[in-house]
């Protein structure tokens, strides 16, 4: 599955081209919505909202009142989806048997192909139906200033992400912390990547971890730091080892928010370097299947000596 940052670079990306614009051919190459008639609807937002994509429409003004209702196309990217832009006169992005959804506006034309879920919902259902994901960590609430009662909005999500995550304390902490229903933006990558910079065993159970809030705005700082406006260029890989050493931070690491790579850096800390060893202390990487079927199981990185 994509990180979180995927999704909020995706949003930034195709927002300028499509809020704003009518609809002027629209197919939904699912069966359930392979009859909807969404020509002439006008693309009110395009949103990220942890790993899915939401694409907000209001009706045209001619329709009937009982199909005026807003409307969200709904869209996962799974393992396998992207969303794609291009001019019309552009050749097709992708085979035809790939194409989940077909958008074109006077301008452009968006082809979701792959896409590994495509729903149309109701505008007002959104939080129904995607009500089962934790607090987003890409949430633009968590850098609101504190209101006339001196409380911020990223006090409260904090508040639940911490009693979502360790309500099951004997859960190993590199299961918990991909379970979207707890946290959501988090992917197998910042996984791996902030327990090494944590020096957090990811088998340790989650009650034992001394500081889970903290843990909580290291990803969160990671995940921000591959978003615009910190990486303004959607082509720049993403990078986890812009960081340094602050005692006053989580784990007494900070990271550094629109900082340049420095030359020749390697992207990761011991994600995928199972050959090359652990970037910190250049020790062996393990790499394993983690987790059963029901916990997401994925490929774990981590250092046997970081990470004791």
């Amino acid at each position: 599955m994509p990180e979180g940052d995927s999704l909020f670079r995706l949003a930034h990306r195709l927002r300028p081209l499509l809020a704003g614009r009518a609809l002027t051919r629209a197919e939904l190459r699912v069966p359930a919505h392979a009859t909807a008639d969404l020509t002439g609807w006008t693309v009110a937002a395009v949103e990220p909202r942890a790993k899915y994509l939401l694409i907000r429409l209001t009706p045209p003004a001619d329709r009937a009142a009982e199909a005026a209702e807003p409307l969200t196309l709904l869209s996962h990217l799974k393992m396998e989806g992207r969303w794609i832009a291009t001019a019309l006169t552009d050749r097709w992005p992708a085979p035809g048997w790939q194409i989940r959804a077909l958008l074109e506006t006077a301008e452009h034309r968006f082809v979701g192909a792959q896409l590994g879920l495509l729903e149309l919902i109701r505008t007002a259902d959104e939080q129904q139906r995607l009500g089962f994901l934790g607090p987003d960590l890409l949430d633009p609430a968590w850098d609101v200033p504190p209101g006339p009662d001196g409380l911020r909005p990223a006090d409260l999500l904090l508040t639940e992400s911490v009693a979502r995550l360790t309500a099951d304390p004997a859960r190993p902490v590199g299961l918990a912390l991909l379970d979207q229903r707890l946290v959501s933006g988090i992917g197998n990558i910042y996984r791996c990547e902030s327990l090494l910079l944590a020096r957090i065993d990811p088998h340790r159970p989650i009650g034992e971890v001394q500081d889970v809030p903290g843990l909580i705005e290291l990803n969160r700082r990671l995940l921000q730091a591959n978003c615009p406006p910190y990486a303004p260029s959607s082509s720049r890989p993403r990078r986890t080892t812009g960081v340094r050493p602050n005692p006053a931070a989580p784990f007494g690491v900070e990271v550094l928010l629109g900082s340049p790579p420095a030359p020749r850096t390697p992207n990761y800390w011991v994600y995928g370097r199972e050959r090359q060893g652990c970037l910190r202390c250049r020790g062996p990487v393990a790499r394993e299947e983690f987790g059963s079927p029901e916990d997401d199981s994925r490929r774990l990185f981590w250092c046997r000596t970081c990470q004791r």
